[in-house]
C-alpha cells in the first residue's frame, strides 16, 4: 500500500475536522438539556482526533523507515561492489597478469561500480585503470607497475572511504587522512 502524499493528508484532516466539527457542533447543541451526551460527544470527538493523529504519525514513520531501509541496501551494495574492486585488482596485480577472465570481470565490476559509485570514486578508479591498461600492454605486469597500480588503488581508497563514511572531519583532516593512506602504501612498497 503507497503512503499518502502530504497534500492529500493535509487536505483529508481539514476536511475531517470541518465536517467533524460541524457535525459534531449540530449534536452538541441539541443535546444541550443532556449533560451525559455532551461528554459522550466529546469523549468520541477526542477518539477522533487521536485516531487522525497516529494515522499521521505512522504515515510519515513509514516514510522514514523506508527512505533510511534503502539507504541502508545501498550502502551494503556500495560496500560489496568496493570490496569485490579492491579484491579483483589485487589479484592481478597478484598474478602479475590481466588475462581475458579478469578483464571481463573487471568490465562487470566497472559496470556495478557505474550504477552506485560516486563521481569522485567513479573518475579516481579511471585512473586504475589507466594503470592496468599501461602495465597489462606486453602481457606481464612488473614490480614498477604494480607499484603504480597500488598507488592508485591507494588513492582509489580514499575516495571509496568517503563516499561510505562521508566527510569526518576538517579539509585539513581529510587531506591527512589521504596523505597517510598514500604513504602507508608507500611504506608497504619498500
Amino acid at each position: 500500500m503507497r503512503p499518502l502524499g502530504k497534500t492529500t493528508a493535509l487536505l483529508l484532516v481539514i476536511a475531517t475536522f470541518a465536517i467533524g466539527y460541524l457535525v459534531f457542533r449540530y449534536f452538541y447543541q441539541i443535546s444541550g438539556d443532556f449533560p451525559f451526551s455532551q461528554e459522550l460527544i466529546l469523549v468520541f470527538i477526542g477518539a477522533v482526533a487521536t485516531v487522525l493523529i497516529t494515522a499521521l504519525l505512522l504515515n510519515q514513520q513509514t516514510e522514514l523507515e523506508l527512505k533510511k531501509e534503502g539507504q541502508v541496501l545501498l550502502m551494503q551494495q556500495k560496500t560489496e561492489v568496493y570490496f569485490a574492486l579492491i579484491d579483483h585488482i589485487g589479484d592481478i596485480v597478484e598474478n602479475n597478469r590481466m588475462d581475458a577472465a579478469a578483464l571481463n570481470d573487471l568490465r562487470i565490476l566497472n559496470h556495478k561500480l557505474a550504477m552506485i559509485g560516486s563521481p569522485e570514486v567513479i573518475r579516481h578508479f579511471n585512473t586504475v585503470l589507466d594503470a592496468l591498461e599501461r602495465a597489462s600492454r606486453d602481457d606481464s605486469i612488473v614490480t614498477s607497475e604494480q607499484a603504480e597500480i597500488m598507488r592508485k588503488l591507494a588513492e582509489l581508497t580514499f575516495y571509496i572511504r568517503q563516499d561510505l563514511l562521508g566527510t569526518i572531519g576538517s579539509r585539513s583532516d581529510e587531506e591527512r587522512i589521504f596523505d597517510d593512506i598514500v604513504a602507508n602504501n608507500r611504506d608497504l612498497e619498500r
